[in-house]
C-alpha cells in the first residue's frame, strides 16, 4: 500500500499524544463534568465536541471506543449530531443515549459557536446562503410516539429471531464480495497474460467492479476499519476518503436537503456544454485516475480542521488512532498497477474501454436512486416517512439477491435510508417485508421498484446528460440557446479547467 511520505508518527509522539488526550478527558461515572471550554489550543486540537438535542458533548475519550470507530465521530466534530444518533444506531434510545450522559459537558460557548456555519466541507459544495446551524432539518424521534414509522419499523425488526437472520445474511453478503474480488484478480490475470479476448473481459470487469464497490458501500457503513473501505473507490467513481462523510453522514442525514452532496453530484458537468458533457467529465475522472486522487488523498491527509475541513486524518494521526487511510491508499496503489501493467502488456484500449463502461455505468447509478427535483413532504416531523417518500427501489435483472450488486448496493434503497446502519443490502432486502408491514399499518404507499432501463436511465439521461448548460450550483441556464452554449468562450474556458481540475483532485472531489 501506498501511504504519503513524512504522515508515519514515531510511536513515541503517538504516546504522547495519546497520554495528552487521556489527561484532557472527564471522568467516566458520576454526574456531567463542567468544562471551560476556552481552554488551550493544544486540547482544541485533540477534540470531538458535537452537539445533540441541543446539549453539548465531548466525545474525545470515546474515539478509540467507537464501534463504528473514531473517523466517524470526527466527522461530527462541529455539527449537531442528532439525526445521526438516531438513525445510524438499531436502538439508541437503550444504547448511544445513555452513554453519552458521561460526555456531557457545561460550556462557556454556545452552540452557535461550537458548530460550523459549513458543516466543514468544502464551501463549493454547498448553496452559498446555506447556514448548517439555523438550516439544518429536525426530526420528532421519541420512542414513545408510536405514530412514527421508524418506530413501527424498530417494533418488527429488533425482533430477536429477526436480527439472528440479518446476521446470517450479512455474513453471506461477505461470502460474495470475497468470490467476487477472486473472480476479478482472477480475470485480471487472464486478460493480461492474453488468455481472455478483451471483449468479454470489458464489460464482465465492469460488472466486477460495481459489485465490489457495492460490498464497499457498505463497509463504509459500518464503519470500524479504514481497510475495507478501499473497495468503494475501486469503480473509480467514489472515495471512501470522502464517503465515510460525504455519503453515510451528509447524504443519509441531510437527503433531499441542501447539505445533501449527492444533490449536487453532477453539478461540475452542468457547468460544460451538452455535447461535451461526456467527454470532458471523462477527462476529467481519468485526471482523477492519474494524479488527481493521489494530490486529493495528500490533501486529505494533512488538512487541518477548518472552516471547510474536519482535518480527521491529521486529528487520528495526533492522537495515536491512525497512520493514514490504508482502504484510500491500498486501492488507488492497486488502480494504478492496474493501468501500468495493461499499458507494459499492450492492453491500453481494453483498459481505457473498461473504464469508461465502469465509470458511466456507476456515475448513473449514483443518482438512480432519487427524484432530485421533487421534495416530497419536505416539512415532515417523521423522518422514516420522509426516507420513503423521497427514495425509490429499482429492478435490474428481476433477482433482488443479483440485483443487490448489479446496482452497487443501491437496489433495496428504501429499506437503505430506513435503517442506514444495516451491514448489507442483503439485509435491506429481507428488512422489506418487515418496512413494508409498518408502512401499510401507517397507510403510506408501498410502491413497486423502478425499472433501471425503462423508466430511470432515460429520466437521469433527460435531465442531467441532455438538458442545456447552466450554473453547477443554482442549476439556472446561463446561455439561451444550444449554438449560444457550445459558441461561448467562457463556457470552453470553463470546460478546460474542469478537465484540468480532475489532474489535480483540487476544488473536485
Amino acid at each position: 500500500a501506498i501511504c504519503p511520505q513524512g504522515l508515519l508518527p514515531c510511536r513515541r509522539a503517538s504516546q504522547k499524544a495519546s497520554r495528552s488526550r487521556v489527561a484532557l478527558a472527564r471522568p467516566h461515572l458520576g454526574a456531567p463534568a463542567a468544562i471551560d471550554m476556552a481552554e488551550t489550543s493544544a486540547s482544541e486540537d485533540c477534540r470531538c465536541i458535537t452537539v445533540v438535542d441541543g446539549e453539548q458533548y465531548d466525545l474525545t475519550d470515546f474515539l478509540p471506543k467507537h464501534p463504528g470507530g473514531p473517523s466517524l465521530l470526527l466527522f461530527v466534530h462541529g455539527r449537531d449530531a442528532t439525526i445521526a444518533v438516531n438513525t445510524a444506531h438499531k436502538d439508541p434510545h437503550k444504547t448511544v443515549y445513555p452513554m453519552l450522559k458521561k460526555y456531557k459537558i457545561e460550556s462557556t460557548k454556545k452552540n452557535d459557536e461550537v458548530m460550523k456555519d459549513k458543516l466543514g466541507i468544502p464551501n463549493f459544495l454547498l448553496p452559498p446562503q446555506y447556514n448548517a446551524i439555523t438550516d439544518g432539518p429536525t426530526y420528532n424521534f421519541d420512542p414513545k410516539d408510536e405514530s412514527l414509522l421508524l418506530n413501527k419499523v424498530r417494533k418488527r425488526i429488533m425482533v430477536k429471531e429477526v436480527q439472528q437472520k440479518i446476521k446470517q445474511i450479512d455474513k453471506a453478503f461477505d461470502s460474495v464480495v470475497i468470490a467476487l474480488l477472486v473472480a476479478y484478480f482472477a480475470l485480471q490475470y487472464l486478460w493480461l497474460r492474453g488468455f481472455a479476448p478483451s471483449l468479454l473481459v470489458v464489460p464482465i470487469l465492469a460488472l466486477l467492479r460495481t459489485g465490489i464497490a457495492g460490498g464497499g458501500h457498505y463497509y463504509i457503513h459500518r464503519g470500524g476499519s479504514l481497510l475495507p473501505h478501499g473497495l468503494f473507490d475501486i469503480n473509480y467513481v467514489g472515495t471512501c476518503f470522502t464517503g465515510l462523510d460525504g455519503h453515510v453522514l451528509l447524504h443519509h442525514v441531510y437527503t433531499q436537503k441542501d447539505a445533501d452532496v449527492k444533490r449536487g453530484f453532477f453539478g461540475g458537468m452542468m457547468g460544460v456544454p451538452r455535447l461535451f458533457r461526456i467527454p470532458a467529465h471523462t477527462l476529467h475522472k481519468l485526471g482523477h485516475m492519474t494524479t488527481g486522487m493521489l494530490i486529493r488523498g495528500y490533501d486529505f491527509e494533512t488538512d487541518s480542521d477548518n472552516r471547510e475541513n474536519q482535518g480527521v486524518s491529521l486529528k487520528l494521526r495526533k492522537m495515536g488512532l491512525s497512520s493514514c487511510n490504508w482502504g484510500f491508499w491500498s486501492m488507488q496503489a492497486l488502480l494504478r498497477v492496474e493501468l501500468v501493467l495493461a499499458i507494459y502488456c499492450g492492453f491500453f484500449w481494453s483498459w481505457l474501454a473498461q473504464f469508461v463502461l465502469s465509470l458511466w455505468i456507476n456515475t448513473l447509478l449514483v443518482v438512480s436512486s432519487h427524484d432530485f427535483t421533487q421534495i416530497i413532504e419536505p416539512d415532515t416531523k417523521d423522518w422514516a416517512r420522509f426516507q420513503l417518500l423521497n427514495a425509490h427501489d429499482m429492478v435490474i435483472l428481476g433477482n433482488p439477491w443479483i440485483d443487490c450488486f448489479l446496482g452497487a448496493g443501491l437496489v433495496q434503497h428504501r429499506a437503505h435510508h430506513i435503517l442506514p446502519y444495516q451491514k448489507s443490502g442483503w439485509a435491506n432486502h429481507y428488512s422489506e417485508k418487515f418496512i413494508e408491514a409498518a408502512v401499510k399499518e401507517a397507510g403510506l404507499p408501498w410502491l413497486p421498484p423502478k425499472n433501471l432501463f425503462t423508466e430511470i436511465l432515460p429520466d437521469i439521461i433527460n435531465r442531467q446528460l441532455l438538458v442545456p448548460m447552466c450554473d453547477p450550483v443554482s442549476r439556472k441556464q446561463t446561455h439561451s440557446s444550444f449554438a449560444a452554449e457550445h459558441l461561448s468562450p467562457s463556457a470552453w474556458l470553463y470546460t478546460l479547467v474542469y478537465i484540468a481540475k480532475g489532474l489535480s483532485g483540487i476544488g473536485s472531489v
